[in-house]
């Protein structure tokens, strides 16, 4: 299984864009995982939503499934969120 830290891919290279300029809500951010991969979530997202697929969500030791066509509202005031993909299908999702 790995693990990924959108974090680092988020905030390491900037490739010329000024980040404090770019609002969560300009447009989402797009992923797919496949079964055995798990990524970090940043602190700054506030909403995945599950396109296809089963998604594992973990935050502050609390375990969240959602389906396809859920959303979940991650806690600002908890620690980072990880995000996991269940099933043979992939799970595709959108974060904010």
């Amino acid at each position: 299984m790995s693990t990924l830290d959108l974090s680092l891919l988020l905030n390491g290279v900037d490739h010329g864009v000024d980040r404090s300029t770019v609002s969560r809500t300009d447009s989402p951010l797009r992923v797919v995982l496949v079964e055995g991969e798990t990524l970090r979530l940043p602190l700054s997202l506030m909403r995945v939503s599950v396109l296809s697929g089963t998604a594992w969500i973990t935050q502050a030791g609390q375990d969240t499934l959602l389906e396809a066509g859920s959303s979940f509202d991650l806690s600002a005031a908890a620690d980072r969120a990880v995000i996991s993909s269940i099933g043979v299908m992939p799970l595709c999702f959108e974060m904010r």
